[in-house]
């Protein structure tokens, strides 16, 4: 019996729909082999790096590889140039001052400079060390370098410095106050309180203040004059000049010329018994040439020659346990 074929109206044979399933006999598999493995890998895929290794262990060596780190290598060395040689941050100079000075002509410029706290430093080296003009972008100027460079002139202290935009620098400076005049070989300074110098001009504008002399004599005179200041103001008041010997001690050489001999050590005490003894018997205001408080006993009194025998120190200073030694001592000439 022949097999009659399902023919459509037209006559023309219909194609199967597609996802049809065919007919299978209950209980039986399909005969078509499958090609899927389904289930987890035996084996995790190869990353790049790891392909890259297997390769070369076979003896192959693919360039991309080793094409990929000599670009890498060149662009470092690139920047590293670019960098050392200082050709980057010109350009980043060049690109900022070019702002600077659109800014500038847009009205951001330094038409007005203030300085407050000035009195005796020089305006005009003043104005120098700021280091700026009129018309000057405001954004291209350096506070933080004008204010370093305002304080290295002598009579500054210290400074601030402010930009006020969008047109204005202020100047702030705290000047030093004079102190005493230092003597060292054949030059005169001013110098503060902190024993700093201040300028080697028109020192006899303080020719009232304290004369020190000696190198070193600065550093070491504050602590001297504020124990006098404290303790003996009276007698601080006599003395012209402080002389540093030979880094370790000092002279006092009063209005009158006499020098005072003060010890290393114990300075305090010498001083109250210098002044105790010119209470007494008046020996600052004799005819002598230097009183020795070097020693903690005694004090030594050098008279001028022929002054002994014609105003009688001598029997007053004895009396007291003190020396008189005829002769005279120089300035700073002993040790």
């Amino acid at each position: 019996m022949r097999s009659m074929k399902k023919v459509s109206r037209t006559g023309v044979r219909a194609a199967p729909r597609r996802g049809a399933k065919g007919k299978v006999a209950p209980g039986k598999r399909r005969n078509t082999p499958s090609t899927r493995v389904f289930g987890r890998r035996s084996q995790r895929p190869q990353g790049p790096v790891g392909r890259w290794l297997a390769e070369i262990g076979t003896g192959e060596f693919p360039m991309r590889p080793f094409t990929a780190g000599a670009a890498a290598l060149f662009a470092g060395v690139v920047l590293y140039g670019l960098f050392v040689g200082g050709h980057v941050a010109e350009g980043a100079n060049g690109l900022a001052e070019r702002t600077n000075r659109l800014l500038a002509l847009s009205g951001f410029s330094i038409q007005d400079v203030t300085v407050t706290g000035r009195v005796r430093t020089d305006k005009q080296a003043l104005l120098e060390a700021a280091g700026t003009k009129r018309g000057d972008p405001i954004f291209g100027f350096d506070t933080e370098a004008a204010r370093q460079r305002v304080e290295r002139l002598g009579w500054v202290e210290s400074a601030t410095v402010t930009r006020l935009l969008p047109d204005a620098i202020r100047i702030e400076v705290t000047e030093r106050t004079p102190f005493a005049l230092w003597q060292r070989g054949g030059m005169l300074s001013v110098i503060d309180a902190e024993g700093q110098p201040i300028t080697d001009e028109d020192v006899q504008e303080f020719a009232h203040l304290p004369f020190i002399v000696g190198f070193g004599a600065p550093r070491e005179a504050p602590a001297l004059l504020k124990l006098m200041q404290a303790e003996q103001p009276q007698l601080l008041q006599r003395v012209r000049a402080f002389v540093r010997v030979s880094g370790r001690r000092w002279n006092l050489r009063l209005e009158n010329g006499v020098d005072v001999k003060l010890p290393e050590s114990g300075v305090e005490k010498a001083l109250a018994d210098l002044v105790a003894h010119d209470a007494r018997h008046r020996i600052l205001s004799r005819d002598i040439m230097a009183v020795d408080l070097r020693l903690p006993d005694r004090v030594s009194v050098e008279l001028a020659p022929g002054a002994g025998s014609a105003q009688g120190i001598a029997a007053g200073i004895k009396n007291k346990n003190g020396i008189v030694r005829p002769g005279a001592a120089g300035i700073g000439s002993d040790t």
